[in-house]
């Protein structure tokens, strides 16, 4: 299922794209290598949530009762809730930011990139919100499907498709609102880090929606601007949080403004 939402947002971003000059690129093979990993990563934690439950009876806490589909919402939501949690804190906390930069490096935005995370941080974001859906007794099932809804939100929010959400982008973190989140100037960036709902930027005060975000010359370039020596291999890029280098983000404590 997720391959094939893959192969129409690639489709659709060739008919209808929001901006033509990130069609194509270098980047290619990069994102599909962090795609691999980070897949492969996920398909490790599912076995790993099966061999857990099959050892520890938690709690039965979770609404078992409900639709499958209110089940997979309600696992989502919780799931949703830590991204942004840990997202927000990868832009305040340095060593943090510097696992997270990795993602915030593309400096073009589509489908596939939506999966570029360092794994150290793939792992930071997801273990919350998986652990706490076990805790409360989440069917391992329930939780695989939430990740699967995830994981293509997380392909059409990094979208290079031209389209309008209207009143859903109220609700949904769609490429509208992210596309911001990603801008290569650091300091205008701080916005729109929701993955799934918009909520939690609402509620913390990190939500940011303009008319400017729908003209990509408004939007300008994407990316690290101020990082002219960042890594273009995957293996560059997993190493990069441990260089000892000068990175644009945040200090090493936490800013009192969001």
């Amino acid at each position: 299922m997720i391959a094939l939402f893959g192969l129409l947002a690639l489709v659709l971003e060739r008919l209808l794209p929001y901006e033509r000059a990130w069609l194509d690129g270098p980047d290619w093979n990069l994102d599909f290598t962090y795609y691999l990993v980070n897949y492969l990563i996920k398909v490790t934690a599912y076995f790993g949530i099966l061999w857990v439950t099959s050892l520890v009876a938690f709690p039965k806490w979770f609404p078992t009762r409900w639709p499958f589909w209110g089940q997979v919402l309600l696992a989502l939501t919780l799931i949703d809730f830590f991204l942004f949690f840990v997202h927000w804190q990868s832009h305040r906390y340095r060593w943090l930011w510097k696992l997270h930069a990795v993602h915030d490096s593309s400096e073009r935005l589509y489908f596939l990139n939506g999966e570029k995370r360092h794994a150290l941080h793939q792992v930071l974001e997801g273990l919350p919100g998986i652990g706490v859906c076990l805790l409360v007794g989440t069917p391992p099932p329930v939780i695989a499907a939430a990740l699967a809804l995830l994981a293509i939100n997380m392909m059409m929010q990094h979208t290079n498709l031209d389209y309008r959400a209207g009143w859903l982008k109220k609700l949904f973190c769609v490429a509208e609102l992210h596309r911001w989140h990603h801008r290569a100037d650091y300091a205008d960036a701080q916005v729109n880090y929701g993955a799934w709902l918009t909520v939690w930027d609402r509620l913390f005060g990190t939500a940011y929606d303009a008319p400017a975000m729908n003209n990509a010359q408004l939007l300008g370039p994407v990316g690290i601007t101020e990082e002219r020596s960042f890594p273009t291999s995957y293996l560059g890029q997993l190493l990069y949080p441990f260089r000892r280098v000068r990175v644009p983000g945040p200090k090493a404590t936490p800013d009192p403004t969001p």
